[in-house]
């Protein structure tokens, strides 16, 4: 059962706790949001749908949030404890640091199960709706990302062409080709024009155009007889300036919840991610198998390959080899031109084979990094919160001062530490069951050796006990030269 002293230690971690939170979020989502903000803005998304993609994707930002919140909340608490001499008067009371660490710490074992299934189960569900909505967003708004040399069909009503773009967001278009979609029995229209711009419009549902120096090429068949359509002129018209509405609303608002990829490992909980790398596993063992035949098929002869691999009797091969000095000039030239061609097969069989491996290893790692840190994170606190409390009743420093320092340099260490093991694991050089739990690996025995000297009061972070045999060093020579100066 609780007592008052748990509940004014949980009522008061939960205050910066909460503030923290809050402040650390919204610098994240800021920081997010100013670096993606350019690919979404002016470009026909409505606030809401920006606001909701920028939603989806600052959701996994909370995997990193919320250990450095721990982290700044039990270092401020347990300061704050310290600097109002509370934790003193809590302990003259004969309650152990450890005992008023418990609350907290079932807490944060509660709020880390809390966060594994977060992780788990919102974070995959909003990374799947963020970028599926990219995606859809990178098709239904193609008009905006004009690619020289390219037919843009994604408009409804055109196909259109461009041979260049300039300005700071490639506005100004050059080379414009412009086909409406018809079908064979209705009126077929085509504009080119030397020059454009993208300008905005009035109606963000709709992509304005402005054409400049072209021409308008009109042809009616709808109706027509065959005998009509041999004898009906085509119409051209010459234009300075021509401006042109796409409407492009349709597109925007149905697709921009469809969700066509589904499959990917980022959207997926732990336990289709299990199904999943098992199924990896028996992928990359029957291509090793593959490798290893196609290295024997190719530096072993025919007759001891099938001799080797069928495991038969060994045979004999029989091969007349004729000397070097008995063959002509073009024989030794034709073989040393076969050697070099076959050499190059091989090195480029090898760059394949290697190539392969190695995609084949980053894609692995990648889903076992998303599993395994599911857990890790959520360790994280806990870890977070054995090396904050102790740190906090040490330094006995409340506030936003002291504790933000500390905090953010072990945070920039674990981050380091995550992002290293991360990069090591994706490129085959550690295996990535370790890469994903070296940050727990480090940081959680030291946060239980930092737990357990604060719990016995030792003097590992007094610095005074740290300088004490430089002070009796320095008052041996002081005495010496005061006895000194006693006789002069």
């Amino acid at each position: 059962m609780l007592k008052k002293l748990d509940w004014y230690t949980i009522k008061t971690y939960f205050g910066p706790f909460i503030f923290i939170f809050s402040v650390l979020f919204f610098i994240f989502m800021v920081q997010f949001a100013w670096q993606e903000m350019d690919k979404f803005a002016g470009k026909g998304l409505s606030p809401a749908d920006i606001g909701k993609l920028l939603f989806y994707l600052g959701l996994s930002v909370i995997q990193l949030v919320m250990p450095l919140t721990v982290l700044l909340s039990a270092i401020m608490t347990f300061g704050g404890f310290g600097e109002r001499y509370e934790l003193a008067a809590m302990k003259s009371t004969g309650i152990s640091l450890g005992r008023i660490m418990l609350p907290l710490f079932i807490l944060i074992c509660m709020l880390s199960l809390g966060l594994y299934f977060f992780t788990d189960s919102v974070v995959p569900q909003s990374q799947r709706k963020a970028r599926n909505m990219l995606l859809n967003i990178a098709r239904t708004k193609p008009a905006v990302n004009f690619e020289p040399g390219v037919f843009v069909m994604g408009i409804p009503g055109i196909n259109m062409k461009i041979d260049d773009n300039k300005g700071e967001n490639g506005e100004f278009l050059e080379g414009v080709f412009i086909h409406m979609d018809a079908s064979a029995y209705e009126d077929q229209r085509t504009i080119i024009a030397n020059k454009g711009k993208i300008e905005p419009a009035e109606d963000k549902r709709f992509l304005k155009l402005a054409l400049f120096d072209g021409y308008l090429y009109d042809d009616e068949v709808k109706g027509l007889t065959s005998l009509q359509l041999q004898s009906q002129p085509l119409r051209q018209v010459k234009f300075d300036t021509m401006v042109q509405y796409f409407d492009v609303s349709e597109l925007v608002e149905k697709a921009i919840e469809e969700e066509s990829v589904t499959d990917h490992y980022k959207f997926m909980t732990s336990k289709e991610l299990v199904g999943r790398i098992d199924t990896l596993k028996l992928r990359e063992e029957k291509m090793h198998h593959r490798v290893y035949r196609e290295r024997i098929a190719s530096i072993m002869p025919a007759v001891i390959r099938d001799s080797l691999i069928t495991e038969t009797t060994h045979i004999e091969p029989s091969i007349n080899l004729i000397p070097l000095e008995e063959m002509s000039n073009k024989d030794r030239e034709r073989i040393a031109l076969n050697a070099i061609q076959d050499l190059e097969r091989d090195i480029a069989s090898y760059t394949a084979q290697k190539d392969e491996i190695i995609a084949s290893n980053k894609f692995f790692a990648k889903h076992v990094l998303v599993l395994v840190r599911n857990y890790s994170n959520a360790l994280m606190c806990i870890a977070f919160f054995l090396i904050g409390a102790p740190l906090g009743a040490i330094i006995r420093k409340g506030g936003v001062g002291m504790p933000v320092v500390v905090a953010i340099m072990i945070f920039i260490l674990f981050y380091l530490v995550y992002m290293y093991s991360e990069n090591l694991s994706k490129n085959g050089i550690m295996n990535p069951y370790w890469g994903a739990w070296l940050p727990v690996i480090v940081f959680f025995p030291v946060g239980i050796f930092f737990t357990y000297q604060a719990i016995r009061d030792s003097e590992l972070f007094n610095i005074e006990s740290y300088l004490k045999p430089f002070q009796k060093l320095f008052s041996i020579f002081g005495n010496k030269n005061k006895e000194h100066a006693r006789y002069q």
